[in-house]
């Protein structure tokens, strides 16, 4: 199957293995970044040079390595943009045995699905956690990562949506749902 996807720095068609005529999806961390007040949350804007999000806001967050536990994923991918340290998950992953020998860990985020219009199909998998430190940009990357008061970033879901992107749009919508 071929898909639009963003490789490195700008779009192309690649052909995307697939199992049984569906693509195979890799699964993307996000993290709702809250500050140890917990009165702010952490957002950045996209970096990506030819990107067509670039300058939106988004959450922190980014491809799931192979192997990897979910807090590591998350910790990695919000240090890698923001240089802010994770200090905990709100709802602590729990590492469960298999009789297969192999780990499985469970957790409760939230999940966002994209490609519903036919796109590339991912997944976002959205863990809350608590950070600390002072954000710095990524170039190339991400830029003005800092922390929003959450009465700013829920008025902004309502008055001016178009400055997330669609992801990151549907994340915070399904948090503050959970929260309010």
């Amino acid at each position: 199957m071929t898909y639009r996807v963003w490789v490195d720095d700008g779009w192309v068609d690649v052909q995307v293995p697939e199992m049984g005529g569906e693509a195979l999806v890799v699964p993307n961390v996000a993290a709702i970044v809250l500050n140890e007040a917990g009165d702010a949350l952490l957002l950045q804007r996209r970096d990506k040079p030819g990107e067509p999000v670039r300058g939106r806001l988004e959450l922190p967050g980014g491809r799931w390595a192979a192997g990897e536990s979910p807090d590591a994923a998350v910790a990695r991918e919000v240090a890698e943009e923001t240089g802010i340290e994770v200090i905990r998950l709100i709802d602590p992953v729990k590492q469960l045995e298999s009789g297969l020998h192999r780990s499985c860990a469970m957790a409760r985020p939230v999940t966002v699905v994209n490609g519903l219009d036919g796109s590339y199909p991912s997944l976002h998998v959205v863990f809350e956690c608590v950070g600390r430190g002072d954000p710095r940009p990524q170039p190339g990357e991400t830029a003005e990562p800092r922390w929003w008061p959450l009465g700013q970033v829920r008025e902004l879901l309502v008055t001016k949506p178009e400055q997330l992107i669609d992801q990151s749009r549907a994340m915070l919508t399904a948090y503050f749902s959970q929260v309010s």
